[in-house]
């Protein structure tokens, strides 16, 4: 075969190779750019509700027991966000920043736990509030991490 011909087959070769290979990264970092973007729109609509829903401000500094209607409010806004973790469609450290401790002390809470028991109890479902759930968790897991790598 001719050695020019075959050059010329080679360097097209690597050229469309370098072609898609650029199209490939191309698409990965404006897909990546758009996560980000999403992700940060998700926590500043999150964040933004917390503090301005008149329901939710005042669920998360009430001192007394919660009814069961500020339970369901409570319950169904953390488990919107742990539906968005679960879907890495937030950024987890923004919501840790800003809602960490209310998720984390939501969970722990004796009345809001014996509440997810009453509901995946009556409608038979052990998945009600699952996303919370492992947020939750989670979060608490990387507190306690940080909390050992501190010491």
């Amino acid at each position: 075969m001719n050695p020019i011909l075959l050059s010329g087959l080679v360097g097209a070769m690597v050229g469309a190779a370098a072609a898609i290979t650029a199209q490939f990264v191309g698409h990965h970092l404006a897909t990546k750019r758009e996560l980000l973007r999403f992700q940060i729109q998700s926590f500043e609509r999150f964040r933004r509700e917390f503090s301005e829903d008149e329901n939710l401000r005042a669920i998360s500094i009430k001192k007394e027991p919660l009814t069961d209607d500020e339970i369901d409010d409570y319950l169904g806004f953390f488990e919107e966000i742990g539906l968005y973790f679960h879907r890495n469609l937030v950024d987890l450290e923004l919501v840790d920043e800003i809602l960490g401790d209310s998720i984390m002390d939501a969970w722990q809470d004796e009345h809001i736990r014996k509440a997810i028991g009453s509901v995946r109890g009556a409608e038979d479902d052990p998945t009600y509030f699952r996303y919370f759930e492992r947020l939750a968790k989670y979060m608490i897991e990387m507190r306690d991490k940080r909390t050992k790598k501190e010491s």
